[in-house]
Order: C-alpha cells, then structure tokens, then sequence
C-alpha cells in the first residue's frame, strides 16, 4: 500500500464512532496511509474511541456539538501537513488511483478537489456544486431550477489531467491545499452545515485558487445525493443560500427575500388545498417557510 506523505486525514464525528472507523479502516486497507490523523469528537453523548489505524491519531473533542461546519473548521486548523483530506464519517474508500489524483492536486493552484461518489445503492452523485444560480432563480423554485440545470454542462478535465475545475465543490471528501485554506481564513462559521462549502469554493476562486473534481477516482458515500433531514434541514438550506446570495450578489438584498416570501405564500395555498383531499405532510414545511423568511429561517 502506499504512503500518501505531507497528508493529514481529517473528519469528524458524532455519535457515530464506528461508521468513522470504518471509513479510516476502509482507507489504510484499499488505498494506504498518510502521516497523521485528525479526528473530531464534535460533543458526542460519549467520547470517542481512537480506531485501530496506523498512522498517529489526534483526537479532540468539543464538550458540546457545534455542528459540521465548525467542526471540519477546527480538524483543518489543527493539520499540521501541507495538505489535508477533508472526510464525511459515511464515506468508503474504493480501491482505485487516488495516488494519480494526489499527485495532479499538487499542481497548479488546486486547493479544494472532491471526488466522484455512489451512495450505498449504486446510484451515482455530483461531487459538485452546480455553478451558482442567479437569485430570482432560486426564488422562483424547483421548476424554474430543473428548467435552468438543463443549460449546465457536465465538468471537463483538460486533455491529458483528470481534475476538472468546477466554481464549487462538496466538502463530503476533498482534498485541501492548506496554504490556501489559511489565505482566506478556512470556513465561516456562521454556516451550521449547509452551503459552507460553496462559500469555501467562492472565496477560495476569488483569492485566485482552482477548485475541482477528480473524474478519475471515487468513492461510497451514504449521504451522496442529499438527505433532507426534515424541516430544520431545509430552513437551515434557505437560511444559507440566502446569506450566500447576499453576500456574493449584494443587490439581492432588495429583492430575494420578498420574493420568497411570495413564493411560500403561494406553495401554502397550494398545498393547504391539496391536504383538504389528501394527507399533505410538506404542509407544515411550507408554514415554518413562510415564518422562516420573516425570521431570517432561524
């Protein structure tokens, strides 16, 4: 197997121990080792037992969880490496040539590469994000985005690479350059888990850095695809793209909100209607949307 140097393998965990260890597990036994370990503890009920992996493990735990985003924050501040591969727990290494990906993210200013996945069905998942969509677009709903994702290509790498650039990708299993990390100060963690990841990608292009997928390599991943993981999944979605939005396109502040707004009083009609003849449960969803938008979806 080969030893992957100059690479830290960082992730975190809560209450799922065993789903870490076998990612750990499934990495020294299809792929190799790498020079150290970083795993975060993020306030589980019970602290977590170190895995039974080679490489030196440094283990820190958060007496309390703060949520993905602050917890890969700190896995990546403590790397000590020039580089880092950033890990979901309900990831599974594959056999394959993640040695031929390492090497090409060495080069040319990458800083933040995923990986093509197939969640645990077969089915396979972008390891991307799709450009992102104009404000109104999002506003306006699904259909009007299925409508608009039809006019987006697929990545491609340039002849002869295998890394393809893409304006953002996950942050499920990516390898990070980090002296380009630390340059733009690592993640925001005003994000709990949503689009962090995206605002990572943007800020890491706009300080001049490539962001990417590998095309040549892949890996299992539970959660590939999303999960929604009820109301407080899709409010904290809304509550992220909106504050990305306004970030990155300052002159949706005067419009993106309203517009929601609009569009959750419209989907609440409808669906109170429906639920009138049938058992509606994205009713209740649609009520905290609207109360979500005057509230910031807190």
């Amino acid at each position: 197997m080969t030893h992957f140097s100059d690479l830290t393998l960082a992730t975190t965990t809560h209450n799922n121990a065993q789903t870490s260890a076998a990612m750990l597990e499934s990495f020294e036994t299809n792929l190799g080792t790498v020079d150290k370990i970083v795993i975060i503890d993020d306030g589980s009920s019970r602290p977590c037992s170190l895995p039974p992996v080679s490489s030196a493990v440094r283990l820190i735990r958060n007496e309390q969880p703060h949520g993905f985003c602050h917890a890969s924050d700190v896995a990546l501040w403590a790397v000590r490496t020039r580089y880092a591969l950033l890990v979901d727990a309900d990831v599974l290494f594959e056999p394959g040539d993640f040695a031929g990906g390492y090497a090409e993210f060495q080069k040319d200013k990458w800083a933040w590469v995923n990986f093509r996945q197939t969640n645990f069905q077969g089915q396979p998942q972008a390891g991307y994000e799709q450009p992102l969509m104009p404000p109104w677009i999002f506003a306006a709903g699904n259909q009007a985005l299925k409508f608009w994702e039809k006019f987006q290509g697929r990545p491609v790498a340039r002849p002869g690479a295998r890394i393809a650039e893409v304006e953002a990708a996950h942050s499920s299993c990516t390898l990070v350059s980090m002296e380009a990390f630390r340059a733009v100060e690592g993640f925001d963690r005003w994000y709990w888990q949503c689009q962090s990841d995206m605002d990572l990608s943007l800020r890491l292009r706009q300080a001049g850095y490539r962001v990417g997928v590998d095309l040549g390599y892949g890996v299992k991943h539970e959660g590939a695809g999303g999960k929604s993981g009820g109301a407080a999944r899709v409010l904290d979605l809304y509550r992220s793209r909106v504050h990305l939005y306004e970030n990155f396109y300052p002159a949706s502040r005067l419009y993106l909100r309203p517009l929601l707004f609009v569009r959750h009083l419209f989907e609440l009609a409808w669906f109170a209607a429906v639920a009138l003849w049938k058992n509606e449960p994205r009713l209740q969803t649609r009520i905290e949307m609207v109360k979500g938008v005057l509230k910031g979806y807190r």
